[in-house]
């Protein structure tokens, strides 16, 4: 196994455990609820039409500060399989603010927390390592009102930054944008507080897809029943709110940072110690370009994230490295960025991103660089970063509408042929996410956690589905070589730290382990063009942010 020692990566992960759940002492039901100036007293009843009840639940923000809640979510396969998951719920809107803990009450090991104290937002998955990311501009929003668009939606952009099931329940706004009809049914009590019994059915359909009990004064869900979408009134998942309070001072210590979050980690490879070489002189057309983001220096006032382009030789030869060229894009980078997905010719990238000041909806973008053009090939409330099939005729997305529903679509670079292609895939499983193609087929798999499954290829061109083979799905995306004959993935195990770089046969069979580390981060997996080797970053040290690239 040979090292380069080449680039020095910043990468903003940490390893600490997250500070223990709120008690339930934090909890008291009789406190005040603000309202927002405009906005007169609510209290919905038996009598509330469909448009004030939909009014209701639009303007729910604007009438709380702050909530703190708990309460179990079960969800309901068709095979007879039940799943129970117990949430905490700190938010506090105002100050870009919220503590999530998410617990298998099945499984005691499926675990979520997610914290954001305005500045950052640290996520651990029960893997011992905190994930650290800034929390964007264009979810500072407070008490979100959504504009009322015909045929739009605008999901709650702070709710997409936490994504748990019991916290979407706050923010009602995002169950009232589609076209239906809000049926108020009868009176009932909830956690303490009194509930307004909703049924509400798409106005194309004539069966039932929710039924809600909303908080008469706030119009915030504290329970929800979701049905099957095939009409036959199949519960599928139910949300309850067990405790809720409203406005309370919630102290800045609640949502601290992990405790010792620079602190460095023993990470150690237990293998072979790899081998520093020497990179062999290449030509400026061997080099190719790079393109990355350049972030300006704290203090440079006026200046934001620029694209830019840099031969790179710059990489192996400094002194034949030429200034850095200016890539002009057809909108700001005000939110979040991930890297340009490039064809596997080097011709094209596709890029997903918002050109909306609120961040939504997100647009795919093909950008050319050899006439440095930008073109728009399809809108989505949220798109995933996309991926290009093997033969560069396709690039395939992961999208969501931020009410908890994702799909996966398709299409030609040129922009034809758009369509979803996840329709085929089991209801237990979802969500689901995308790992990259195997020859034209998708590789999808459960992005629930612990959920024991099988990894799915979905052909392109039609969305059939099948089983790749059945495994207790891991949290590491599996990354197939070009000549179709291999996948490789990173399997963790959280118990001792350790990481197994293995690789296997497309059938789940003959599984090699390749190194081993312990502590730290690999990611990400990236095979070279003859299948020959496989490149990946190995982050050993929190606290400095070094990187070590392998092959």
């Amino acid at each position: 196994m040979k090292n380069f020692l080449i680039l020095t990566l910043i990468f903003m992960t940490a390893c600490a455990p997250l500070a223990a759940p709120t008690p339930a002492s934090y909890f008291d039901s009789i406190t005040p609820i603000s309202t927002a100036p405009g906005l007169a007293p609510l209290n919905l009843t038996v009598d509330s039409t469909s448009g004030q009840i939909q009014l209701a639940m639009l303007e729910s923000a604007a009438r709380w500060q702050t909530i703190q809640m708990n309460g179990d979510i079960t969800s309901y396969s068709s095979d007879g399989t039940i799943q129970i998951y117990s949430e905490q719920v700190l938010l506090d809107p105002l100050n870009s603010r919220f503590k999530i803990d998410l617990t298998g009450v099945t499984n005691s090991a499926e675990k979520l927390s997610k914290i954001s104290d305005s500045i950052n937002i640290y996520t651990n998955n029960n893997s011992g390592q905190v994930e650290t990311s800034l929390y964007p501009d264009f979810a500072r929003i407070g008490q979100y009102i959504p504009p009322v668009v015909e045929g739009e939606a605008y999901p709650n952009p702070i709710w997409a930054q936490i994504g748990t099931p019991l916290s979407q329940l706050a923010f009602p706004s995002d169950y009232a944008q589609n076209k239906g009809v809000f049926k108020p049914v009868e009176m009932a009590s909830i956690a303490g507080r009194e509930t307004l019994v909703v049924e509400w059915m798409f106005s194309a359909n004539s069966f039932l897809s929710w039924r809600m009990w909303l908080d008469t004064r706030t119009a915030v869900i504290l329970k929800l029943q979701e049905f099957g979408k095939d009409g036959n009134g199949t519960l599928q998942g139910e949300r309850v709110v067990n405790q809720i309070s409203y406005d309370q001072t919630l102290a800045p210590s609640l949502f601290a940072a992990p405790a010792d979050l620079s602190q460095e980690l023993a990470s150690v490879p237990v293998g072979g110690v790899p081998v520093v070489t020497e990179s062999s002189p290449m030509t400026a057309q061997e080099a190719g370009e790079l393109y990355f983001f350049l972030q300006p220096r704290q203090g440079q006032a006026g200046q934001s994230i620029q694209l830019v382009r840099v031969s790179g030789m710059c990489v192996v030869d400094g002194a034949k490295c030429p200034p850095l060229e200016k890539i002009e894009v057809p909108f700001a980078f005000n939110f979040t960025i991930s890297a340009l997905s490039w064809s596997p010719d080097g011709k094209y990238a596709a890029f997903a991103y918002s050109d909306n000041s609120k961040g939504t909806p997100t647009k795919l973008w093909l950008f050319d660089a050899s006439t440095k053009k930008w073109t728009s090939l399809a809108e989505f409330p949220y798109i995933d970063p996309p991926f290009w099939s093997r033969d560069g005729q396709w690039i395939a997305f992961r999208t969501q509408d931020g009410l908890g529903g994702e799909d996966v679509y398709v299409v030609h670079p040129n922009g034809t042929e758009l369509k979803r292609i996840s329709a085929s895939m089991p209801l237990e499983g979802r969500p689901y996410i995308m790992d990259g193609w195997y020859t034209e087929n998708v590789i999808m798999r459960s992005a629930l956690p612990g959920h024991e499954g099988s990894i799915y290829l979905v052909r392109a061109a039609n969305g059939q589905a099948r089983p790749m083979f059945e495994t207790l799905l891991t949290k590491s995306p599996f990354v197939a070589s070009p000549d179709a004959s291999l996948l490789a993935y990173d399997e963790y195990d959280y118990s001792s730290q350790i990481h197994l770089l293995k690789v296997m046969e497309p059938d789940g069979a003959n599984a090699v382990t390749l190194a081993t580390f312990t502590g730290g981060s690999l990611y990400p997996l990236v095979w070279s063009p003859d299948s020959k080797f496989i490149a990946f970053n190995y982050y050993s040290s929190f606290s400095n942010g070094a990187a070590a690239i392998y092959f």
